[in-house]
């Protein structure tokens, strides 16, 4: 079967959670149409539910009769090919080709409510909000009970959007995460959590996503600019050139490691690398603007004619707090960053040179100290970002349960997070990213790669700790002994 994903820049609705209630997940409301516990208009197309509403169906209505009419499985087709949306930006196609496509949401409904309009608490913002994980998981178990999916709520984790602290309490099973919350659109998602707490043991082994080259592609475009004269003519037509050169090259490679890559917590990684790199090379444009590697490149600099630029996601060098009986811990501020090391093309395919790229590391350095605002603006690097902050609570967490994993404590959320999505496409390629830059001495080309590695266990290693006596459980918000009747017993403020 074919499937083709379709993704929308402005829908900020929730990934729905592996199908394993019987049907599919929608927003606040509990059925099609109606108004949902904001008071807004249900989404009766079967859309999940969240901050927008895009014309999904529209969307997709158009490519169903523009193309292959007869092939989708569609009222008046014979055909077996789907379209699944996807709500962040790109679509997969059946080949696993990821490409990006950009449609205007027609409804927003943040700003739908009416300002005398009362909003469901957990979409209110707060400057720490605490998540019972055990409590979590019990309401999942209720939903797996009464075959009902769990609501916009859970999804969006009760719009939670850092972890700032982690407090393990052994003797209730539970591990309690702490943070702001604020606009859901670009907080936490009940996927990349169910995910992240399946994956984690005492030896995770690391996720994340790599964006490469094929060897044969670098060799071969290689070849092409070692031909008598390419390299002049690069210098007078260099839109021309460089695109022979990105054709030599292909597709860049997707790999996918240590997580479903049909998941679309997976999708989120990719996206947010593949993106990243377009800033780097020039490509698209950031608010604030953030220089691309050609902007840091010195003129008079001694710069080989062609480079291969690889950036990368890991984990920053912030150290996390901890008190001193390891059961309370507070994060970095900022858990990412992007790490840089530049790569010479050679007969041979590529081998890195060990030396450092100034214009490459202030890239990285820049856009790494620029995070904080790409993660408010994009939900692929909120996604990204908390993935990272997630492994690492749980990752903090685990020694201090006794337990091997999280599947006893939490079995719901775990079911969840190794739950597969068959019928989804595989990113497996993107676009290939080369360019060319003129300076006075001559021209520069590059082809980039990297990935996101997301590994949480050297991260987590204590021997890194700063110890913090004023850290205790008590600066968190504390469980109300009469649980709220206007939320979830699951989270509160």
């Amino acid at each position: 079967m074919r499937v083709l994903m379709v993704g929308i820049v402005l829908a900020l609705a929730a990934w729905p959670a592996p199908n394993i209630f019987g049907q599919s997940s929608s927003g606040d409301s509990s059925g099609s149409g109606g108004l949902g516990a904001d008071g807004l208009a249900g989404s009766g197309n079967g859309v999940a539910g969240g901050a927008a509403m895009a014309d999904f169906q529209t969307l997709i209505n158009l490519i169903e009769t523009t193309i292959d009419p007869l092939g989708w499985a569609v009222a008046g087709g014979a055909g077996e090919n789907s379209i699944t949306p996807y709500p962040s930006g790109v679509y997969v196609d059946p080949r696993g080709h990821l490409s990006r496509v950009v449609v205007e949401p027609l409804i927003d409904q943040e700003h739908f409510i009416a300002p005398d309009q009362p909003r469901h608490p957990w979409r209110t913002e707060s400057r720490l909000r605490t998540i019972s994980l055990h409590a979590l998981d019990q309401a999942l178990q209720q939903s797996f009970a009464s075959g009902v999916p769990p609501g916009a709520e859970i999804l969006k984790l009760a719009g939670l959007s850092r972890i700032e602290y982690v407090y393990v309490a052994p003797e209730q099973e539970d591990v309690f995460l702490a943070g702001p919350a604020g606009d859901p659109g670009f907080g936490f998602h009940l996927q990349d959590l169910a995910i992240v707490t399946a994956s984690v043991d005492h030896n995770t082994s690391p996720l994340g996503c790599t964006i490469e080259a094929s060897d044969a592609g670098v060799i071969a475009a290689q070849q092409y600019l070692n031909q008598p004269g390419v390299m002049k003519q690069l210098s007078q037509h260099p839109r021309a050139i460089t695109a022979k050169i990105e054709e030599a090259i292909g597709p860049h490679h997707v790999h996918v490691f240590g997580i479903s890559p049909t998941s679309g917590t997976a999708l989120a990684l990719v996206d947010a690398d593949e993106h990243m790199k377009q800033v780097g090379f020039g490509a698209v444009r950031t608010a604030p603007r953030i220089k691309n590697y050609f902007d840091h490149l010195d003129p008079q600099a001694n710069v080989p004619p062609q480079s291969l630029i690889r950036w990368w996601f890991a984990y920053s060098d912030e150290s996390v707090k901890a008190n001193p009986d390891r059961r309370m811990f507070q994060l970095p501020k900022q858990s990412v960053c992007v790490l840089s090391e530049q790569q010479w093309m050679s007969q041979n395919g590529r081998a890195p040179t060990g030396q450092h790229d100034a214009a490459s590391d202030a890239f990285a350095s820049e856009f790494t100290a620029n995070i904080p605002h790409l993660r408010a603006q994009h939900p692929s690097y909120a996604r990204l970002c908390s993935v990272f902050e997630t492994a690492l609570a749980l990752q903090l967490a685990l020694p201090e349960t006794g337990q091997p994993s999280f599947r006893a404590w939490f079995p719901h959320l775990c079911a969840i997070g190794n739950a597969q999505e068959d019928d989804d496409a595989e990113p497996k390629t993107v676009a290939g990213l080369a360019t060319s830059h003129r300076l006075p001495n001559g021209s520069v080309v590059a082809v980039v790669s990297g990935g996101v590695k997301v590994d949480p266990v050297l991260m987590a290693d204590n021997r890194a700790w700063e110890y913090a006596n004023g850290l205790s459980h008590t600066l968190l918000p504390q469980e109300p002994k009469v649980p709220s009747l206007s939320h979830d017993a699951w989270w509160w403020d």
